[in-house]
């Protein structure tokens, strides 16, 4: 969602955002992975909007994400 084919990245909508997740479960918890080589597990915090942007918070890290996501996001 976030690159293109070439790998350039884009900007991300909240129509975009909105689109990827339709495609799971509603009940399901959301987090946010960071650092392709070692993938961290964080929660997701406050959302707000602020200067034209919707930013979506960081409330914590809770450990390393399993490596299954690190290959379903494409950072392998």
């Amino acid at each position: 969602m976030g690159r293109h084919r070439r790998g350039a990245k884009r900007e991300v909508t909240v129509a975009d955002l909105i689109d990827e997740l339709r495609r799971f479960d509603p009940r399901l918890q959301v987090r946010l992975a960071i650092e392709p080589r070692m993938p961290q597990e964080h929660a997701v915090g406050a959302v707000t909007e602020a200067d034209g942007v919707v930013w979506i918070g960081d409330a914590g890290r809770l450990g390393y994400a399993p490596d299954e996501v690190r290959d379903r996001l494409g950072w392998t």
